[in-house]
């Protein structure tokens, strides 16, 4: 169930693609820019579960990212969020349903990549 937040465009987004390689001949994954200031609705949500294996509760982190249609976006891109500067990997792509004539807005599941930049390796 989305949550109000992903009713708004509260970001905006660009997303990289393929591999680059730096003055060295390493090959990045981050890739190289694709499409820039798309917008998009990201929010972080947390849930408490209870791990009957640990006996101890656990902290369940997701973070969702609503784009529009006509977004050239695949499961292979990386995304950043242009407001804070993070790095994503899409590890799910949904299909929201839609009603009416205009394409349903793309949903994708993602998880943070920590310690890149565009020149990283």
């Amino acid at each position: 169930m989305a949550s109000s937040i992903l009713a708004f465009w509260n970001r905006q987004i660009s997303t990289f693609r393929g591999t680059i390689a730096d003055e060295f001949g390493d090959l990045s994954d981050v890739g190289v820019p694709y499409l820039t200031n798309v917008p998009a609705a990201l929010e972080e949500t947390t849930d408490k579960v209870f791990d009957a294996a640990t006996q101890r509760q656990q902290v369940i982190r997701s973070i969702t990212c609503i784009v529009p249609a006509w977004a050239d976006i695949i499961d292979s891109d990386t995304i950043q969020d242009s407001f804070t500067g993070f790095y994503y990997i899409i590890e799910a792509v949904e299909a929201v349903p839609g009603i009416g004539y205009y394409p349903a807005p793309k949903r994708f599941s993602l998880r943070m990549r920590s310690g890149i930049s565009i020149a990283s390796d």
